[in-house]
C-alpha cells in the first residue's frame, strides 16, 4: 500500500502563473518570484521555484511536464510518487511502481520512458535497453530513444550495437552535443589500433556540427577534451585553442561545467603523456585551478607536469639539454623507472662530473634559479659541487655504469637462450629463417599502437 502527502503544486501554480503562459511570462514570472523568495532567506522555496523555471522554460520539459499533466487521475498519484523515490535514489522501488501503472495502462508513453530512465539508473540495463527498443519500435524518428538505446548498448559492451543507434539519432538530430559524445564513446570502448585517427576525425566533425548550439553548452567540453588529445599536441596552438574552450565553458557552465571539466581533465592524463602536456602547462594549470576537489594522483601529476615544464623552459635560459634529460628522467616516478632510465641517469651524472669546468657554472646558475628542480637532485649537485676529486667520483660512477650494462647483457642472454630452448623443445628440423612482421621496436621509441607513450611504459611493459 502506497501513502501519499497531501496535494503539491504544479509548477504553473508555484510561478503563479496560467498553464498558457509563454516564454517571456514565465521568464517575468520566475523573475519576480527570485525577488520575493531570496534563496539565502527561502532555500526550500527558491529550489522549488528554480525546479519549475527550468522545467517551463525549456520547450521538451515543457511538454513532457504537460503530457504527465494530463495522466488518468487513478494514476497520477502512483506516477508522482515514483518520480519521488527516483529523485531519492530508490529507482529499485520506482521501477516497481511504474511496472505496476504500466501493467494496466501500456499506452502511457510517459510513463514507459521514465520506467526505462529508472532502470538504467538501477544499473538494469539489459531490461531498459528492451523499453527503449520498443519505444524506438513505437517512434522511429525520435533521436533521444535512438540515443538512449544507444546509451544502454554501450553500458552492456554492446559497442557495435551501439554505434548503429547513436550513428542513426545523428541523423535524426546531427546537431545533439549527447548524440555526438556517445559516438566518441563508442569508439573509445570499441578501442583498435586506428582508435586515434577515428577519435580525431569525429571530435572535428562533431565540433563543428554543434558549433552553433547554445543551450547546455558545457556538454561540448567532452568533445573538445578529445579533440585536445587527438591533436597530436605537436600542434601546440590548436591544442591551445581546445584548451581555452574547455577553459571558458567550465567558467559558464557552473556546477555542470565542473564536473564535466573534472572528467575531461582525468581522461586527458590519461591520454597524453606528462612530457608532451609541458608546453601547456599554464592552461593546464588554469584549468585545474576552476576544479576544486581534484584527487591527489591528480594533483601529484599536474606537478609533474609543471616541473616537466620548467626542464623544458631551461633550454631557452641557455643551460645546456643534459638538464633537461636530467630531470625528465627524475620526473618519472621511482616505480616506473627501468633498468635503461637508470643507466641513462647515470650516464649524465659521469658527464656532468667529467666535464665539470663547463656544467658547474650551470649547477650553480640552476640553484639560484630553479630551486624546485635543483632539489630534485640536490645530493648529486653539492657533492659534484663540493669535491676536489671528481676523478674518484667518475671511477665510482664507472663502476656502476659497467655493473648495470653486465645486468643488462646478462638478461638479454637469459631472454636469448629462452628463446632457444623454446625452439629446441618445440622443433628439432634444421633452422629457420625468421622474418619480423614488422620493424623491431625500441623500448624508447614512441609505442606504435599510438598512444604517445615510450613502448616501455606501454605495450612493452
Amino acid at each position: 500500500m502506497f501513502l501519499f502527502k497531501k496535494k503539491q503544486k504544479t509548477y504553473y501554480e508555484v510561478l503563479e502563473i496560467s498553464p498558457k503562459a509563454t516564454d517571456a511570462e514565465i521568464k517575468r514570472a520566475y523573475f519576480n518570484m527570485v525577488r520575493t523568495y531570496q534563496p539565502d532567506r527561502f532555500p526550500e522555496e527558491f529550489k522549488e521555484i528554480r525546479a519549475a523555471y527550468e522545467t517551463l522554460s525549456d520547450k521538451q520539459k515543457r511538454a513532457e511536464y504537460d503530457a504527465i499533466g494530463k495522466l488518468p487521475a487513478s494514476v497520477a498519484p502512483l506516477f508522482h510518487e515514483a518520480r519521488r523515490l527516483d529523485s531519492l535514489g530508490k529507482h529499485n522501488e520506482a521501477a516497481d511502481l511504474y511496472e505496476f501503472i504500466l501493467k494496466r495502462h501500456p499506452e502511457l508513453e510517459n510513463v514507459r520512458k521514465e520506467y526505462a530512465f529508472s532502470l538504467s539508473a538501477d544499473d538494469k540495463n539489459g531490461k531498459a535497453a528492451d523499453v527503449w527498443k520498443e519505444l524506438c519500435r513505437r517512434h522511429p524518428d525520435n533521436a533521444q530513444y535512438a540515443r538512449k538505446l544507444g546509451q544502454c548498448y554501450l553500458d552492456r559492451g554492446w559497442h557495435k550495437k551501439a554505434l548503429t543507434e547513436v550513428q542513426r539519432a545523428l541523423v535524426l538530430d546531427p546537431s545533439s552535443i549527447h548524440g555526438w559524445s556517445l559516438h566518441v564513446s563508442c569508439i573509445i570502448a570499441k578501442g583498435g589500433p586506428g582508435m586515434f585517427d577515428e577519435l580525431q576525425e569525429i571530435s572535428n566533425e562533431a565540433l563543428e556540427a554543434v558549433k552553433e548550439v547554445k543551450t547546455n553548452e558545457w556538454e561540448k567540453i567532452y568533445l573538445y577534451a578529445h579533440a585536445f588529445i587527438t591533436s597530436g599536441i605537436s600542434k601546440v596552438e590548436n591544442a591551445r585553442g581546445h584548451l581555452q574552450q574547455i577553459i571558458r565553458l567550465i567558467r559558464e557552465g557552473g556546477q555542470n561545467g565542473r564536473s564535466e571539466g573534472r572528467q575531461a581533465l582525468h581522461e586527458i592524463a590519461l591520454f597524453v603523456p606528462d612530457d608532451s602536456l609541458a608546453a601547456l602547462y599554464p592552461e593546464l594549470k588554469e584549468m585545474a585551478d576552476l576544479l576544486p576537489d581534484l584527487n591527489q594522483p591528480m594533483l601529484d601529476q599536474l606537478e609533474n607536469i609543471r616541473i616537466n615544464f620548467e626542464a623544458q623552459h631551461l633550454l631557452e635560459k641557455n643551460y645546456h639539454e643534459i638538464f633537461r634529460d636530467l630531470f625528465v628522467i627524475l620526473n618519472t616516478a621511482y616505480e616506473d623507472r627501468d633498468e635503461d632510465d637508470e643507466l641513462e641517469l647515470l650516464a649524465i651524472e659521469f658527464n656532468l662530473l667529467r666535464d665539470k669546468k663547463l656544467y658547474d657554472p650551470q649547477i650553480r646558475r640552476l640553484r639560484e634559479e630553479f630551486p624546485e628542480l635543483y632539489a630534485l637532485h640536490a645530493s648529486f649537485f653539492n657533492t659534484a659541487l663540493r669535491t676536489r676529486d671528481p676523478e674518484k667520483m667518475l671511477y665510482q660512477l664507472s663502476k656502476k655504469i659497467k655493473k648495470l650494462k653486465n645486468q643488462l647483457d646478462i638478461d638479454e642472454d637469459e631472454d636469448e637462450d629462452e628463446d632457444e630452448d623454446q625452439d629446441e623443445d618445440q622443433d628439432y628440423g634444421p633452422p629457420k629463417t625468421v622474418h619480423r612482421a614488422q620493424p623491431k621496436v625500441g623500448r624508447n621509441d614512441p609505442c606504435p599502437c599510438g598512444s604517445g607513450k615510450k613502448y616501455k611504459h606501454c605495450c612493452g611493459a
